[in-house]
C-alpha cells in the first residue's frame, strides 16, 4: 500500500466505520510504515478528525494491542476451525486427486467465528496494557508493567484452550482449482 492507497482506505473504510460518519474525534494507532506517516495520510486523517499515535520501530510487540494480547488467542481459534474442517474429511478433490484448499467463504467464516471467540475483556485489557485506554486517574497504570508472559498465561486460562503448536501455520498439500 502507498499513500494513495491509504487515502482510499481512510475514505472508504475508516470514515465509514460506526461513529465515523458523525465525525467524532478518534484515535488510530499505526506503525511507522511509510504510507502511514506521510503528510498526505496525516492530512486525510486530520480531515476525518482522527488523531494518530505512531508506534516507534521495534516496539510493536509491546505497544500494539493486537500483538500484545489478541493475535495469539485469535490464531488458536483459527487453528481450531482449521482442525474441525480437516477432521470433517469430506473435502473436494482436484482432477489429480489432491485435496482442494478451503474456500474463501469458509475461511471468512472461520475468521468471523474466531473474532467473536476472543473475549471482549481480553481486547479491552490489551488496550489498557498498551496504555491506550487507561483512565486518567492513574489507577490502571500498573497494567503497563505486568509481565507479558504472565499475562499470556492468564489470557490462555481465561480462554480455556490448549495451545497446539504443531509447527506450521501454512495450508500444506493443497493446489489451486
Amino acid at each position: 500500500m502507498d499513500k494513495n492507497g491509504m487515502r482510499v482506505w481512510v475514505e472508504k473504510v475508516w470514515s465509514k466505520r460506526p461513529g465515523g460518519l458523525l465525525k467524532k474525534p478518534a484515535l488510530l494507532v499505526l506503525d511507522q510504515f511509510r504510507a502511514h506517516i506521510s503528510e498526505t495520510t496525516k492530512k486525510c486523517f486530520k480531515e476525518a478528525k482522527t488523531h494518530l499515535a505512531v508506534i516507534p520501530g521495534g516496539l510493536t510487540s509491546q505497544l500494539q494491542p493486537l500483538d500484545v494480547s489478541i493475535n495469539k488467542p485469535f490464531k488458536v481459534f483459527m487453528r481450531e476451525e482449521w482442525n474441525k474442517w480437516m477432521a470433517a474429511g469430506n473435502h473436494d478433490l482436484t482432477p489429480t486427486g489432491r485435496m482442494k484448499r478451503p474456500t474463501i467463504t469458509q475461511v471468512c467464516e472461520w475468521v468471523k467465528t474466531s473474532r467473536h471467540s476472543v473475549k471482549e475483556e481480553i481486547v479491552a485489557q490489551s488496550f489498557k496494557k498498551c496504555g491506550i485506554s487507561n483512565g486518567l486517574d492513574a489507577k490502571e497504570d500498573d497494567i503497563l508493567y505486568e509481565d507479558s508472559e504472565e499475562s499470556d498465561a492468564s489470557d490462555c486460562e481465561q480462554l480455556n484452550f490448549i495451545n497446539s503448536d504443531s509447527g506450521t501455520d501454512e495450508f500444506l498439500g493443497f493446489t489451486e482449482d
